[in-house]
């Protein structure tokens, strides 16, 4: 049994090792390159594997957090690996200061010396016709992105963030199909040129970005994220957005006046008008994709959006699923039904109310005058009240969902359901 259980052992000591070297190296892209390197120490067999790592991860964190031997470990991996090997993703995340750069043996340089390390980093990712590239950076870490970031002919994803301006002098990017940027600034000249510069561009994210501008327009992108960006016209009284390949849409909490054309291929749309938007800016973006068929609406102005909705005579004929996180305690129902019956092929309805979309509201207006709002309270003529709101008919409606975050909302839940089942008794 002895003898059976250390034969079994010495089979089994080193299974990992006996992986041919393909199946090694994947395993080896997936971790940081610091533990990568130090596998080599594991034996023999791993001595020289890190060198042809396509996937390279650099994190200042696993590196104590110091600006030199971040900078001096990525310079001398760099300059050791295997260099027949292109990469496949180059990955730097960098928390450092700018003025640090031992690798050319100084404690301190000028911001434009700094600033041509870092060059020399993407560069040598370009060389060996990276495909994935991916810069998450400090804080204010740079002023200006580098121009040598938009000129590669390999790349077909690449996300980066933190640089107080992007300034593309030229554009050459023709296999880019994702582009992700956060916490930047860019005017229309430099939009222009990296949309004109990337002739495949098909999913395009910003978040935090500020944009000035007169207008874009993304005459590929079939897949648009933004997020809290900022937008400034120029001279017109608004930012006129083009995107008429658009079939994906996630608009969230963006400041300015904009005004959305040719969206009619969008299907799938989720958007938020928050606390930090003033009331009607963007209202008139339903209007452009009235052939959704997926849509989110997370909405504090609940009161103003449907009243306009319903005065403009918004009808989705398309639409099959509808998600509205809206505050109850703002929202006349009488109104919402009425929407509702615009909706004549939905299918899927989920009426949420969470305290994002509630709290606005609940600081804005303190009274109890919305019959909604005597509801909630638990007042007589509760039943009264709701009697008097015409249901709503949908005749594919076969799935409602109605979620509340408060307890004492659950009445207002199964008075909601009343209200839904008037017209539609098998759901």
């Amino acid at each position: 049994m002895e003898n059976s259980l250390t034969k079994m052992i010495d089979e089994n000591s080193d299974r990992l090792s006996n992986l041919p070297d393909a199946l090694l190296i994947h395993i080896l892209s997936l971790l940081d390159a610091k533990k990568v390197v130090q596998t080599c120490l594991l034996s023999k067999r791993w001595h020289n594997l890190w060198a042809s790592v396509p996937s390279l991860h650099f994190n200042y964190e696993y590196l104590s957090n110091e600006s030199e031997r971040f900078s001096n470990f990525l310079t001398s991996f760099l300059h050791l690996r295997d260099k027949a090997i292109n990469l496949h993703t180059f990955k730097l995340c960098y928390y450092g200061s700018r003025t640090c750069a031992s690798s050319m043996h100084c404690s301190a340089l000028s911001n434009t010396e700094a600033f041509s390390i870092d060059e020399i980093w993407i560069l040598y990712a370009f060389k060996h016709e990276v495909k994935n590239l991916v810069l998450k950076l400090w804080e204010n870490c740079f002023k200006v992105a580098p121009n040598c970031l938009f000129t590669c002919d390999s790349l077909e994803y690449m996300q980066f963030n933190c640089f107080s301006e992007v300034k593309a002098d030229i554009v050459c990017l023709p296999k880019l199909r994702k582009l992700s940027l956060r916490n930047v600034s860019m005017n229309g000249d430099s939009i222009h040129k990296i949309l004109s510069g990337c002739p495949v561009l098909e999913t395009l994210s910003v978040q935090f970005v500020t944009i000035r501008t007169n207008s874009i327009s993304f005459q590929t992108v079939k897949s648009l994220r933004m997020e809290n960006c900022f937008f400034y016209s120029l001279s017109e009284p608004t930012i006129s957005i083009s995107c008429p390949c658009l079939n994906y849409l996630k608009f969230v909490q963006c400041t300015g006046a904009i005004t959305f054309t040719d969206m009619s291929r969008v299907t799938d749309a989720i958007i938020t008008w928050g606390k930090n938007c003033k009331k009607g800016y963007n209202f008139d973006l339903l209007e452009d994709i009235l052939g959704v068929e997926y849509l989110e609406l997370i909405i504090v102005y609940a009161k103003e959006f449907l009243d306009r909705e319903l005065k403009n005579g918004t009808t989705f004929n398309g639409l099959k699923c509808l998600l509205l996180d809206l505050c109850w305690n703002n929202c006349n129902f009488s109104i919402l039904s009425s929407f509702l019956k615009r909706c004549p092929k939905l299918e899927k309805f989920c009426l949420l109310h969470t305290t994002y979309s509630c709290e606005v509201c609940c600081c804005e207006e303190k009274t109890l005058g919305n019959k909604w709002q005597v509801c909630c309270c638990g007042e007589e003529t509760l039943e009264n009240t709701w009697l008097q709101i015409e249901g709503f008919s949908c005749q594919e409606l076969n799935i409602v969902k109605v979620v509340s975050c408060q307890v004492d909302q659950r009445q207002c839940a199964h008075q909601l359901e009343k209200l839904v089942l008037q017209r539609k008794k098998e759901i």
